[in-house]
Protein backbone atom coordinates (compact mmCIF):
# COMPACT_ATOMS: atom_id res chain seq x y z
CA UNK A 1 0.00 0.00 0.00
CA UNK A 2 1.34 3.44 -0.93
CA UNK A 3 0.27 6.24 1.33
CA UNK A 4 1.28 9.35 3.19
CA UNK A 5 2.38 8.71 6.74
CA UNK A 6 -0.67 8.26 8.89
CA UNK A 7 -1.96 11.41 10.65
CA UNK A 8 -1.34 11.88 14.38
CA UNK A 9 -3.65 9.85 16.57
CA UNK A 10 -6.45 11.51 18.49
CA UNK A 11 -8.17 10.55 21.71
CA UNK A 12 -6.80 8.86 24.81
CA UNK A 13 -6.66 5.38 23.35
CA UNK A 14 -7.72 2.10 24.90
CA UNK A 15 -6.32 -0.64 27.11
CA UNK A 16 -7.64 -4.13 26.56
CA UNK A 17 -7.10 -7.80 27.17
CA UNK A 18 -7.89 -10.47 24.63
CA UNK A 19 -6.77 -13.53 22.70
CA UNK A 20 -4.81 -13.56 19.45
CA UNK A 21 -6.84 -15.42 16.83
CA UNK A 22 -4.47 -14.79 13.93
CA UNK A 23 -1.60 -12.71 12.55
CA UNK A 24 -0.81 -11.07 9.23
CA UNK A 25 2.10 -9.03 7.84
CA UNK A 26 1.85 -5.86 5.78
CA UNK A 27 4.24 -3.37 4.21
CA UNK A 28 3.35 0.33 4.07
CA UNK A 29 5.27 2.50 1.57
CA UNK A 30 5.15 6.27 1.98
CA UNK A 31 5.58 8.88 -0.75
CA UNK A 32 9.34 8.88 -0.19
CA UNK A 33 9.42 5.14 -0.88
CA UNK A 34 10.26 4.32 2.72
CA UNK A 35 9.01 0.90 3.74
CA UNK A 36 7.41 0.19 7.10
CA UNK A 37 6.84 -3.45 7.99
CA UNK A 38 3.97 -4.21 10.32
CA UNK A 39 2.72 -7.26 12.13
CA UNK A 40 -1.05 -7.17 12.61
CA UNK A 41 -2.51 -9.04 15.56
CA UNK A 42 -6.12 -10.09 15.12
CA UNK A 43 -7.37 -10.00 18.71
CA UNK A 44 -10.65 -11.19 20.17
CA UNK A 45 -11.24 -8.70 23.03
CA UNK A 46 -12.30 -9.91 26.46
CA UNK A 47 -12.58 -6.49 28.14
CA UNK A 48 -11.52 -2.97 27.33
CA UNK A 49 -11.38 0.46 28.97
CA UNK A 50 -10.46 3.93 27.84
CA UNK A 51 -6.99 5.05 28.80
CA UNK A 52 -7.17 7.97 31.21
CA UNK A 53 -4.67 10.75 31.96
CA UNK A 54 -4.47 13.50 34.57
CA UNK A 55 -3.81 17.19 33.86
CA UNK A 56 -0.05 16.57 33.89
CA UNK A 57 -0.34 13.85 31.26
CA UNK A 58 0.30 10.96 33.64
CA UNK A 59 -1.76 7.85 33.06
CA UNK A 60 -4.21 7.07 35.84
CA UNK A 61 -6.58 4.23 36.63
CA UNK A 62 -9.78 4.18 34.56
CA UNK A 63 -13.16 4.18 36.24
CA UNK A 64 -14.07 0.50 36.02
CA UNK A 65 -17.76 0.91 36.88
CA UNK A 66 -20.37 3.67 37.15
CA UNK A 67 -21.30 2.44 40.64
CA UNK A 68 -19.57 0.72 43.52
CA UNK A 69 -20.62 -0.97 46.74
CA UNK A 70 -19.82 0.68 50.06
CA UNK A 71 -20.04 -1.33 53.29
CA UNK A 72 -22.48 0.15 55.78
CA UNK A 73 -23.10 -2.58 58.35
CA UNK A 74 -21.18 -3.98 61.28
CA UNK A 75 -18.34 -6.26 60.12
CA UNK A 76 -19.20 -5.55 56.48
CA UNK A 77 -22.64 -7.11 56.94
CA UNK A 78 -24.42 -4.87 54.44
CA UNK A 79 -23.72 -2.61 51.48
CA UNK A 80 -25.19 0.31 49.64
CA UNK A 81 -24.58 1.18 46.02
CA UNK A 82 -23.16 4.65 45.35
CA UNK A 83 -22.55 6.51 42.11
CA UNK A 84 -18.94 6.55 41.01
CA UNK A 85 -19.26 8.57 37.82
CA UNK A 86 -19.30 7.49 34.22
CA UNK A 87 -17.49 4.21 33.64
CA UNK A 88 -14.49 4.09 31.32
CA UNK A 89 -15.33 0.54 30.27
CA UNK A 90 -16.04 0.22 26.57
CA UNK A 91 -18.79 -1.77 24.94
CA UNK A 92 -17.89 -3.88 21.93
CA UNK A 93 -19.37 -1.26 19.60
CA UNK A 94 -17.53 1.62 21.31
CA UNK A 95 -14.24 -0.29 21.22
CA UNK A 96 -14.64 -1.03 17.52
CA UNK A 97 -15.44 2.62 16.79
CA UNK A 98 -12.39 3.79 18.76
CA UNK A 99 -9.80 1.57 17.08
CA UNK A 100 -11.09 1.01 13.55
CA UNK A 101 -9.33 2.75 10.65
CA UNK A 102 -11.17 2.59 7.33
CA UNK A 103 -7.90 3.10 5.44
CA UNK A 104 -6.25 0.15 7.15
CA UNK A 105 -9.32 -2.08 7.26
CA UNK A 106 -9.17 -2.40 3.49
CA UNK A 107 -5.81 -4.14 3.94
CA UNK A 108 -7.00 -6.63 6.52
CA UNK A 109 -10.54 -7.41 5.38
CA UNK A 110 -9.44 -10.55 3.52
CA UNK A 111 -7.99 -12.03 6.71
CA UNK A 112 -10.65 -10.62 9.03
CA UNK A 113 -11.84 -12.99 11.72
CA UNK A 114 -15.34 -12.66 13.12
CA UNK A 115 -15.36 -11.05 16.54
CA UNK A 116 -11.74 -9.90 16.24
CA UNK A 117 -10.13 -6.50 15.79
CA UNK A 118 -6.80 -5.87 13.99
CA UNK A 119 -4.02 -4.09 15.88
CA UNK A 120 -0.86 -2.88 14.13
CA UNK A 121 2.72 -2.74 15.41
CA UNK A 122 5.99 -2.28 13.55
CA UNK A 123 7.90 -5.55 13.35
CA UNK A 124 11.08 -3.99 14.73
CA UNK A 125 9.24 -3.10 17.95
CA UNK A 126 8.40 -6.77 18.42
CA UNK A 127 11.96 -8.01 17.94
CA UNK A 128 12.66 -10.88 20.29
CA UNK A 129 9.02 -11.37 21.25
CA UNK A 130 7.03 -14.34 19.97
CA UNK A 131 3.29 -13.80 19.75
CA UNK A 132 1.27 -16.71 18.43
CA UNK A 133 -2.33 -17.66 17.80
CA UNK A 134 -3.99 -18.55 21.08
CA UNK A 135 -1.79 -16.27 23.20
CA UNK A 136 -3.47 -14.01 25.75
CA UNK A 137 -2.32 -10.40 25.52
CA UNK A 138 -2.84 -7.02 27.15
CA UNK A 139 -2.26 -3.99 24.95
CA UNK A 140 -2.55 -0.22 24.82
CA UNK A 141 -3.16 1.78 21.66
CA UNK A 142 -1.52 5.04 20.64
CA UNK A 143 -4.57 7.22 20.98
CA UNK A 144 -7.74 6.18 19.21
CA UNK A 145 -6.78 3.90 16.38
CA UNK A 146 -5.37 0.43 15.71
CA UNK A 147 -1.68 1.19 16.37
CA UNK A 148 -0.23 -0.55 19.43
CA UNK A 149 1.70 1.51 21.97
CA UNK A 150 2.73 -1.54 23.95
CA UNK A 151 1.73 -5.17 24.23
CA UNK A 152 2.26 -7.68 27.02
CA UNK A 153 1.96 -11.43 26.69
CA UNK A 154 0.00 -12.95 29.58
CA UNK A 155 0.45 -16.30 31.23
CA UNK A 156 -2.81 -18.11 30.61
CA UNK A 157 -3.00 -19.62 34.09
CA UNK A 158 -2.09 -16.58 36.20
CA UNK A 159 -2.73 -13.58 33.89
CA UNK A 160 0.73 -12.31 34.85
CA UNK A 161 2.93 -10.62 32.25
CA UNK A 162 5.44 -13.05 30.77
CA UNK A 163 6.77 -10.96 27.87
CA UNK A 164 6.56 -7.34 26.77
CA UNK A 165 7.20 -5.04 23.80
CA UNK A 166 6.66 -1.36 23.06
CA UNK A 167 6.72 1.84 25.08
CA UNK A 168 7.43 1.95 28.83
CA UNK A 169 8.73 -0.92 30.94
CA UNK A 170 6.16 -3.17 32.54
CA UNK A 171 7.84 -3.03 35.92
CA UNK A 172 7.48 0.74 36.13
CA UNK A 173 4.23 0.99 34.20
CA UNK A 174 0.77 1.41 35.62
CA UNK A 175 -0.47 -1.02 32.96
CA UNK A 176 0.85 -3.99 34.93
CA UNK A 177 -1.74 -3.40 37.65
CA UNK A 178 -4.73 -1.72 36.08
CA UNK A 179 -6.62 -4.65 34.57
CA UNK A 180 -6.34 -6.73 37.77
CA UNK A 181 -7.65 -4.09 40.19
CA UNK A 182 -11.32 -4.89 39.90
CA UNK A 183 -10.75 -8.63 40.11
CA UNK A 184 -8.64 -8.24 43.27
CA UNK A 185 -11.29 -6.06 44.89
CA UNK A 186 -13.94 -8.61 44.01
CA UNK A 187 -11.96 -11.47 45.54
CA UNK A 188 -11.44 -9.56 48.78
CA UNK A 189 -15.16 -8.81 49.03
CA UNK A 190 -16.03 -12.46 48.47
CA UNK A 191 -13.70 -13.53 51.27
CA UNK A 192 -15.26 -11.01 53.67
CA UNK A 193 -18.85 -11.65 52.69
CA UNK A 194 -19.53 -15.35 52.28
CA UNK A 195 -23.12 -16.11 51.38
CA UNK A 196 -23.91 -12.92 49.45
CA UNK A 197 -26.16 -13.67 46.48
CA UNK A 198 -24.37 -13.80 43.13
CA UNK A 199 -26.68 -11.27 41.50
CA UNK A 200 -25.77 -8.64 44.11
CA UNK A 201 -22.24 -8.32 42.76
CA UNK A 202 -21.19 -5.91 40.02
CA UNK A 203 -20.21 -7.40 36.66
Amino acid sequence: MKSERFPPTRGAGVILEGTIEGRSRHVIIDNSQNKFRYLVLHVRPNRAHRRKFDAAGREVEPNFSDTWKVNTGYLHSSYKVEARGQTDRLSTADLEAAVTSAELSCLTHQVHRHGCLPFWMQEEELAGMELNTGDSVRLKTRGDGPFIYNVAQLDGATSQVSNFAGGDMVGSSWTEKVMAVKQDQQERREEENQGVEEDEWDD
